[in-house]
């Protein structure tokens, strides 16, 4: 700026130079504004409700990472903008005119964009962002276990791995659900819009008009659940400190005692064993459990034993004599089929054919609703037959400090 007391030519320098610059400022400042526009809009926040996205496309790294045409074009962009950066000490050092220290940056800037921006780009639908309305819970879950099965299997196979016998005669072969991260790729809304409207020119065909809304999202569920249960055959029976790794889904239950809730009713107050068990085959370690309780209660943690199998009558009489905690009666066995997702194991990741649902497994999870430890007997060997080792891992969460709780029941 020119000082008041400068001389009247000196003064009019300055003004000129300032003049000169103004408008240059002012089209680098509406190039930011129109970037960040198309980045705000391209890009909405992660929790946004978003009822229908108006583009058909939407930049995402986690979709597009790891493609050739991504990983050239992100390199070219970064490469550029570094040129960008350079430029401007290097315009100062050797006394560009002033056009060019302006122009020359900010066409290597534009350029980077250009370059990087749309091999981030992919498909969006008008469902991408749609929040999912039916929570993601052991009900829903169950019921897209049950739609999947009499739907799906047919083309993406009995464990959705894309090998069902119809998926060689289209000319693109069905997606391998399981294994591969398609749900974290992907947005919930995206699977809702392909179960919707089917995919042209793969042989996935639209579901409109078969199943719900209701039903389609419950499917959606499922297929996250499906991919979770892959994740989580890195959890044994061991907990690592200080590392929550997975939310599990929520489920409602009504037990034998009277008692009824969700399993996020024991969040910030006590840890969940909860037992999956089968009758006969889990008698003993359910009468180790009832003397074992009174320790484990204790320790801030409770017991709760779900069968795999509603039990007769009889059963559940004898099951529950002298019970000292909860048995589910009721929603046993939405949580069966939706847990039973988790049983895979880095040994034994049950693959084959339609898979094989152990008889006995137990998972603890922490007081904020983190799956942490998981022991399945047919696989894990005696592990938690030891109650003091058991007991060793309850103590390990309860040492911990704070965590924050999972943010909803809702997939993404």
């Amino acid at each position: 700026m020119p000082a008041l007391d400068q001389s009247v030519d000196r003064a009019t320098t300055g003004g000129r130079g300032l003049r000169k610059w103004v408008p240059v400022e002012f089209v680098l400042g509406l190039g930011l504004v129109l970037v960040a526009t198309i980045l705000a809009n391209a890009i909405p926040a992660k929790h946004a409700v978003i009822e229908d996205w108006p583009y058909p496309f939407r930049f995402s790294i986690d979709a597009t990472w790891g493609g050739v045409g991504m990983m050239i074009g992100t390199g070219i962009g970064g490469l550029l903008l570094l040129l960008a950066v350079g430029a401007i000490p290097l315009g100062r050092f050797k006394r560009w005119k002033t056009k060019w220290r302006i122009a020359i940056p900010a066409i290597l800037a534009a350029c980077a964009l250009v370059a990087a921006l749309p091999p981030l780009a992919t498909q969006a639908f008008p469902e991408t962002y749609r929040k999912t309305p039916v929570p993601f819970d052991a009900i829903s879950i169950a019921n897209g276990v049950t739609l999947f099965a009499a739907n799906c299997v047919l083309c993406h196979g009995p464990q959705a791995k894309g090998n069902g016998v119809l998926a060689k005669t289209f000319p693109i072969p069905p997606v391998d659900l399981l294994t591969e991260p398609h749900t974290a790729k992907h947005t919930a809304g995206d699977f809702f819009h392909w179960l919707t409207h089917g995919i042209p020119g793969t042989g996935m065909p639209a579901f409109s008009d078969k199943l719900s809304e209701e039903d389609r999202w419950d499917i959606v569920n499922f297929l996250h659940a499906t991919s979770r249960g892959y994740q989580a055959r890195l959890i044994n029976p061991y907990v690592a400190p200080g590392q929550p790794y997975m939310a599990p889904q929520n489920f409602s239950y009504s037990a034998h005692d009277g008692t009824s809730g969700t399993l996020k009713d024991f969040r910030r107050a006590k840890a969940v064993l909860l037992v999956l068990f089968s009758w006969p085959e889990s008698q003993s370690r359910l009468d180790q459990l009832r003397s074992a309780y009174a320790t484990l209660r204790d320790n801030n943690t409770i017991v709760l034993a779900s069968p795999l199998k509603d039990p007769a009558p009889q059963e559940l009489a004898t099951i529950t004599t002298a019970m000292p905690f909860p048995l589910v009666v009721q929603g046993a066995q939405e949580i069966a089929h939706s847990y039973a997702l988790f049983r895979r194991t880095l040994s034994n990741p049950d693959l084959a054919g339609e898979g094989t649902s152990p008889k006995h497994m137990e998972f603890l999870i922490d007081r904020y609703g983190y799956l942490r430890a998981r022991w399945i007997p047919s696989v894990d060997g005696p592990g938690w037959t030891d109650i003091a080792e058991l007991t060793r891992q309850i103590e390990l969460l309860n040492r911990e400090k704070e965590i924050r709780p999972p943010p909803d029941d809702h997939v993404h």
